[in-house]
């Protein structure tokens, strides 16, 4: 039948077009330069500000200072302002018990606001942004723990490349299978991203590994001028862009954060439907290759349907590029390959086919975006 005959030819066109655009990727990824970090002398130490919003992070926010106080930058120039948004748990006696050996580390209560765009991480955020006293602010989340390096590298960053606000690269310590598969989908993610901004395709920010300069902030109006979003980094992020000011993302060692995995489907569902929510508004191509990727296992059977043959050497050649990509990310970060995730990689497209059919149904269905104990229509 003829119309078969198109969706064949249709079905290999957007198979060349991925592998094509994957390809690029592959090119960027090998151009990175891991040494240019350490290449570069940070001309000077300015003050700047570590923002954390908090609600409920009684496990982690210990962790998450812990790491911040432990930074290879004067402590002396570090202000940290960690934002409790109403929590039920110890997360507020933690943090003041913490702070009495760190005068550096000041708790904000943080009270609702008669603004009806400030909302959750909004809220907080803009709370803190106002007792900033550093010319620079980081932007970061209780359940990340970060490098030695980060105030430092991140600084390095922006002064190599003459921007106002960047993101660096989160990835995602795993203990089990389940948690893995997390690791490798930001590997992939962020190394996506990072070949959009190479390219200056828009894209979206890394809301929990970001640095803006507060001058950038106020011109932009803050949160206040804000509309509220669920994914507060991408408005941040188009605000931004949208008054021309410079936003990279960072690719490297001292870039490098590591976030607390997802324990269960239930909360990966939760995350991924607010995610959703951002990748909606970036551009069609880059909708075009996460929608591909997203449910490359469909593909696969499809071709074959067409052609067995192909479709099994689809299979195959999808398999070394999982592995060529996450090497060249552990490449440009300094993180070991390890060969215990080639079993992982095998069944990649599998697992990410068959989650992904599932959290499209959960997306559209109306029950709005739940985060942190909290629902957002």
């Amino acid at each position: 039948m003829m119309w078969l005959d198109y969706l064949y030819y249709l079905l290999l066109f957007v198979l060349a077009a991925y592998f094509g655009m994957t390809l690029v990727m592959f090119v960027v990824l090998l151009k990175k330069n891991k040494k240019e970090w350490s290449e570069t002398v940070l001309n000077r130490e300015p003050q700047v500000s570590v923002l954390i919003a908090a609600r409920n992070e009684e496990d982690n926010i210990i962790r998450c200072l812990q790491a911040l106080v432990e930074q290879d930058y004067p402590v002396s120039n570090i202000q940290i302002l960690v934002g409790d948004d109403d929590s039920d748990d110890n997360t507020a006696a933690l943090v003041r018990e913490f702070i009495v050996k760190h005068p550096h580390i000041e708790l904000v209560s943080i009270v609702p606001s008669a603004l009806s765009n400030l909302k959750g991480k909004p809220n907080v955020l803009a709370a803190l942004f106002k007792k900033v006293t550093g010319e620079f602010a980081f932007i970061t989340d209780a359940d990340i723990a970060v490098n030695p390096n980060w105030i430092k590298g991140m600084l390095l960053g922006l002064q190599r490349e003459g921007a106002d606000a960047a993101s660096g690269t989160t990835f995602v310590a795993h203990q089990n299978s389940f948690h893995l598969f997390q690791t490798i989908e930001w590997m992939e993610a962020l190394g996506f991203l990072y070949t959009a901004d190479q390219l200056h395709l828009q894209v979206t920010a890394v809301g929990n590994n970001m640095v803006i300069s507060k001058a950038a902030y106020d011109a932009i109006g803050g949160y206040e001028a804000i509309p509220f979003s669920v994914t507060e980094d991408l408005d941040l992020y188009l605000a931004l862009k949208k008054k021309n000011y410079v936003h990279r993302l960072f690719l490297g060692p001292e870039a490098l954060v590591w976030t607390k995995p997802l324990d269960n489907i239930k909360a990966l569902f939760k995350q991924r439907k607010r995610w959703l929510k951002g990748v909606e508004r970036t551009p069609l191509l880059c909708q075009f290759y996460l929608g591909v990727h997203s449910v490359f296992a469909l593909f696969i059977i499809a071709l074959c349907f067409f052609n067995l043959s192909l479709g099994i050497g689809l299979f195959v050649l999808t398999f070394i590029t999982h592995i060529i990509r996450v090497q060249l990310m552990c490449r440009a970060t300094g993180v070991p390959f390890k060969t215990s995730w080639l079993g992982h990689l095998l069944i990649l497209d599998i697992y990410q086919t068959a989650f992904n059919v599932c959290l499209l149904v959960y997306f559209v269905l109306p029950t709005g975006v739940e985060w942190k104990k909290r629902r957002y229509v």
